[in-house]
């Protein structure tokens, strides 16, 4: 069965959607920590804690490069992923997905033609137009937005791996924040992300390829450099939107969650890749509090 996993996307949408503009490109672009997904996190006398940046894709390159961390994963007391990856989760992302207010994509749209060819790009991606009539639109621009998951992705790998043994999980952000993020856009905001997701599928498809390579070679400032070439939105304010919800806030949220972990010493942890890049990333916040960060892979 086909695996769909709304906030598990946010990366790939990132790599196709980020504008070009030169704030942006200073947020994301690493003149720092420009290589490496698995870090070191010192603090004091404590027990030194990890930071993994995942990819959340089935791709067994992903997994294999987990294996550089497995150690460090086995010997942590504490495991934390972006969000508990547990059943209250599953809840909130299918209802963040769907309508549940009488309304339909078909009826949003308001244009059948378009919602057919959304309708026929989705079925390219094994997605019926029975669940696609009941998606929100910048639902449809996740899926639409890279390839589906037939197995585990490293995220639940890790989650999952971290209950067996018996560690104390948890999750950098709540499901009730992740709901809130998605109330920043407006339908007509959603509409017009799909639309320009619809005109650049093209460039959206050659993009995963690229961007794989590039995590696979660790390759933080590769990845960045593929954002800052991604086409736009073609709509600053919903870039500005977009930029401030999904990385900024979402990164200084993780940051404080984490810190009392890293005090305590020996905490595990599993964030999208693109957390950690540029001067609103996860690295370069951790170095600001005082951490001493290595790269281990």
């Amino acid at each position: 069965m086909k695996k769909y996993n709304i906030w598990a996307l946010v990366f790939l949408f990132l790599v196709s959607h980020i504008a070009r503009a030169d704030s942006i490109s200073t947020l994301i672009t690493p003149e720092k920590f420009t290589k490496g997904l698995i870090w070191k996190i010192e603090s004091a006398k404590k027990a030194p804690s990890y930071l993994i940046g995942t990819i959340h894709v089935d791709d067994p390159g992903v997994l294999k490069l987990f294996s550089r961390a497995q150690n460090h994963f086995n010997n942590a007391s504490t495991v934390c992923t972006e969000v508990k990856l547990d059943f209250k989760a599953i809840a909130a992302e299918l209802q963040a997905m769907f309508f549940s207010d009488g309304q339909t994509l078909e009826t949003v749209l308001n244009d059948k033609a378009f919602y057919q060819q959304v309708v026929k790009l989705a079925n390219k991606r094994g997605l019926p137009e029975m669940m696609v009539r009941q998606m929100k639109p910048f639902a449809m621009v996740f899926m639409l937005s890279m390839p589906t998951s037939q197995g585990q992705i490293l995220d639940e790998k890790i989650y999952t791996d971290a209950l067996r043994q018996g560690k104390q999980v948890c999750g950098l952000e709540t499901v009730e924040e992740h709901g809130d993020i998605f109330e920043s856009f407006d339908m007509p905001d959603q509409i017009k992300m799909l639309k320009t997701t619809v005109k650049h599928i093209d460039e959206v498809d050659k993009q995963y390829p690229l961007l794989l390579k590039a995590y696979l070679e660790r390759d933080l400032a590769a990845m960045a450099s593929l954002v800052n070439t991604s086409m736009d939105m073609h709509d600053k304010a919903i870039e500005t939107t977009f930029i401030q919800r999904f990385l900024i806030d979402r990164n200084k949220n993780m940051l404080m969650r984490m810190e009392p972990l890293i005090e305590k010493g020996n905490a595990f942890f599993a964030v999208g890749a693109m957390h950690l890049t540029g001067e609103a990333g996860l690295l370069r916040l951790l170095e600001a509090q005082g951490y001493s960060l290595s790269v281990v892979y």
